[in-house]
């Protein structure tokens, strides 16, 4: 290593000699104690590597000695400097890329919120708000006031107990912790219907209950409610006191009851079959935060009359951290439509399945089902189909009584 840098700093030249007795000079550029390498015997003329400082004796040499020597290349610092003398523009130049690159090192230029599991919204919003607060892209980083900027960021983000801001280079990184708010107390004046159904079962566990099993209820009808009173021991003999006393106690129970959910979908007989045809049209654009996306890629109008839509978002990272801006690629892919017609029994099915799903899905964790019901009304152009299913169902839902 010491001896490439000797090289590089005092400059080297590679030299091809040919002539009688051409190793001679080899020996004697040794002996004279200069630097040689990368010899090379099997070519002619023969080859090597020398130090500059080694020409001045090895031209008055073969000279002496009726060689021929060329001068094949030459580099290091002396010979740079030489020519970056003849070349001003190299040097404005250089300056020029010492200038950007100190200018970008001091500066930020990436603002990303790294806590774990923060909804991308969350992140979006702490980032701009960053932004509002002074911790701005394009800032020097001596000019940050990082107290100022997280007390502004508390006040406009009451929703985290704390935010931390870390500078590393060009980035500038921000967590929170959200802040968990203590619940409220656990206490409601009653209990009320949160669907209409008959009341199958009633537990209560506090307050005195409203209704009774067999009972039909409406939405938000009381349940339970948490005033219970009580009878008092029989007052002396003229004395006004009560006979009875109301006790205000939090009301809390359960409430089961048979709820009817109803779907009801048509399906028609004519449907449409849509296909690709494999033309397609790709739109590129560079979105940078809030702006409006630019489009540097499939300018025009879309040439198709038909056509499916599908989006792809690439988020530009830099060491991990998402930079401010996106790659938006929109593809257009042509279609053709036809249509074909469903049998009676092919779109009684489809729409029994259809309403059946729907109904699955909103009645998934309210209980069992107790009963299943199918009506159906057919028409010119379809079938129309009601699911109707009795669900026992927990209705109890506290009221606050503000």
């Amino acid at each position: 290593m010491g001896d490439l840098v000797y090289r590089l700093f005092l400059g080297w030249v590679k030299v091809a000699a040919a002539g009688p007795n051409v190793e001679s000079l080899i020996s004697h550029l040794a002996a004279m104690g200069f630097r040689l390498w990368g010899l090379s015997k099997s070519e002619v003329p023969i080859s090597f590597y020398a130090t500059l400082s080694a020409v001045p004796a090895m031209l008055e040499y073969g000279q002496s000695h009726d060689l021929t020597l060329a001068l094949l290349n030459k580099g290091g610092f002396p010979i740079e400097w030489d020519r970056s003398r003849h070349r001003p523009f190299l040097w404005v130049g250089f300056l020029t890329a010492v200038v950007l690159v100190i200018y970008t090192l001091s500066r930020v230029w990436v603002i990303d919120a790294i806590t774990p599991n923060l909804p991308q919204a969350a992140r979006q919003q702490i980032i701009t708000v960053a932004q509002d607060s002074g911790l701005k892209v394009g800032i020097l980083r001596k000019q940050l006031d990082l107290p100022k900027i997280r007390a502004a960021m508390a006040k406009a983000l009451p929703q985290y107990s704390w935010i931390g801001i870390t500078i590393e280079g060009v980035v500038a990184s921000i967590q929170v912790v959200v802040l968990v708010p203590r619940p409220h107390p656990h206490i409601y004046a009653k209990m009320v219907a949160n669907a209409p159904g008959r009341i199958t079962k009633i537990l209560v566990y506090m307050g005195d209950p409203e209704v009774r099993v067999g009972d039909t209820v409406k939405v938000g009808q009381t349940l339970i409610r948490g005033a219970v009173s009580a009878p008092m021991p029989l007052p002396a003999e003229g004395s006004n006191a009560p006979r009875e006393e109301t006790i205000s106690t939090p009301a809390e129970g359960d409430v089961w009851a048979d709820v009817g959910h109803v779907r009801t979908v048509f399906q028609p007989f004519r449907q449409p079959d849509r296909k690709l045809t494999g033309k397609r049209f790709v739109q590129q654009f560079i979105w940078v935060q809030d702006l409006a996306p630019w489009q540097y890629a499939g300018y025009g109008a879309i040439p198709f009359a038909h056509y499916v839509e599908h989006r792809f978002v690439h988020p530009l990272r830099f060491k991990g951290v998402n930079l401010p801006m996106k790659m938006l690629k929109i593809v257009y892919n042509e279609t053709t439509t036809s249509f074909y017609r469903l049998s009676a029994k092919n779109a009684l099915a489809q729409a029994t399945t259809r309403a059946t799903d729907e109904l699955a899905r909103s009645v998934e964790k309210l209980g069992p089902i107790r009963h299943k019901t199918r009506r159906v009304r057919w028409t010119a152009k379809g079938v129309w189909v009601t699911v109707i299913w009795i669900v026992n169902q927990n209705i109890a839902v506290p009221k606050d009584p503000n």
